[in-house]
């Protein structure tokens, strides 16, 4: 009877934790069973409620309204003033009777060039870019992050659905144990064994227990109480669009993206720079009213600073304007060659992965399960041991867990390739960002 119930039970759990597993990966997101989180509706939850994703749109709104004022005019000056007002004598203090005594009103007005007003409006255009870069940078590493929290959870729960299944059949096994010590057919030195294998199987449960509550609290960051939500079934991780020879995809990935805008925002600041050499100059208008026996006067006047000393200041601006160019290109030539660094690194060690699995799957689980075979087959013919069995029903539990870690592995390097790389480079391709 014991040789028969494990014999079945080994079998048709094995068969049915297997397929589980090894199956999911491969099946559509639109199966999800009801109520289950989707990976793709964990994404738009979490990019619908994200702070630093406003944050970052509104400073990129900020930037836009600050370039079409910076485009402008400076706004004109209202001059107001008393000249040559007598403070001592018969006329002190007095508005009308000195001839030389004026009330001045008058209009300033300071002239910027056409040319530097639409550099200063296209350098504000400019930053606008740039935080829009961050933004979308942000939106990014937000969506491998959550991915990343999601398979997390996702393989724990598959991790305990396989230990809850070796944990009910050592039950059931201690259960049929102790008939078998009562009616005198098992060993007294099984019934220990079996009960260290199961108290080590409840604690590996508590261990993925806790893995998994700490993937739901990263997830709560985001989704809040949607993260309570079971996950559902996860996207096929062993697929993916993308070259990482392809100079595109580093091009389009959204840090290199925001330090290529820092370039463009420095090439306008030198510009304005060298423009400064040529200085603003301001005209003035003033009506002058004096005592009724005098007439009044109208002045005109233009003002226009003289660079006395430009080796020390506006070339000294332009100087450092090109160390900034200079350095920007330099941050973005190192940025765009540790981004290609890590794509192909990535891209490398995710097919590395995906073929580990694939051979360990087709090898490492039929040996298992012919080793729990051959073992049954000893103990019901009286020349193997329980502890035997078991040790086989572990060590393919283990080889499954092994295999959910490999697969764990391969979501977290496919959520980076996929969210930052491959995204990126498909939505600036189509001239769209998330």
């Amino acid at each position: 009877m014991l040789s028969q119930l494990s014999n079945t039970t080994y079998r048709v759990v094995a068969a049915a934790a297997s397929a589980l597993v090894f199956l999911a990966a491969a099946l559509p997101l639109h199966a999800q069973p009801a109520g289950r989180l989707s990976l793709d509706e964990a994404l738009d939850i979490a990019q619908g409620n994200a702070p630093a994703l406003s944050a970052a749109a509104d400073g990129a709104q900020a930037a836009r309204e600050m370039a079409v004022a910076a485009g402008q005019l400076p706004d004109p000056v209202l001059r107001l003033g008393v000249d040559n007002l007598p403070v001592n004598g018969a006329d002190r203090l007095s508005l009308s009777r000195d001839f030389m005594t004026m009330r001045r009103i008058g209009v300033m007005q300071e002239y910027v060039s056409a040319d530097k007003r639409a550099l200063q409006r296209r350098r504000g255009e400019l930053d606008a870019v740039r935080q829009d870069a961050a933004r979308h940078s942000l939106a990014a590493n937000l969506r491998r992050d959550v991915a990343t929290a999601w398979f997390d959870r996702y393989y724990a729960v598959k991790s305990r659905e396989i230990l809850k299944t070796l944990e009910t059949e050592l039950e059931l096994q201690l259960r049929t144990l102790d008939a078998q010590l009562r009616a005198g057919k098992a060993s007294v030195a099984e019934s220990p064994m079996a009960t260290a294998v199961l108290l080590q199987t409840h604690d590996r449960i508590l261990v993925v227990d806790k893995q998994e509550r700490l993937a739901q609290i990263a997830l709560a960051r985001w989704l809040g109480k949607e993260a309570a939500r079971e996950p559902g079934i996860a996207p096929n991780i062993e697929a993916l669009a993308l070259d990482p020879a392809n100079p595109a995809v580093v091009a389009s990935v959204p840090s290199v993206q925001a330090h290529a805008s820092e370039r463009e925002v420095a090439q306008a600041d030198l510009a304005i720079a060298e423009l400064n050499k040529r200085p603003n100059w301001s005209w003035e208008l003033a009506y002058s009213q004096r005592g009724s026996a005098y007439s009044n006067m109208v002045s005109f006047g233009v003002s226009i600073p003289l660079p006395t000393n430009a080796s020390n200041k506006q070339d000294r601006d332009i100087a450092a304007k090109q160390a900034q160019v200079q350095q920007a290109n330099a941050l973005h030539e190192d940025m765009r060659r540790e981004t290609q660094a890590g794509v192909s690194s990535a891209y490398a060690e995710w097919q590395s992965l995906v073929e580990r699995h694939k051979k360990l799957a087709d090898a490492l689980l039929p040996v298992a399960r012919q080793r729990i075979d051959l073992s049954l087959a000893a103990y019901r013919g009286g020349q193997g041991t329980l502890a035997s069995v078991l040790e086989a029903r572990r060590a393919e539990v283990e080889a499954q867990l092994q295999l959910l870690d490999l697969q764990r592995e391969i979501a977290r390097l496919w959520a980076q390739l996929q969210y930052v790389y491959a995204e990126s480079a498909k939505t600036h391709a189509e001239g769209v960002h998330p």
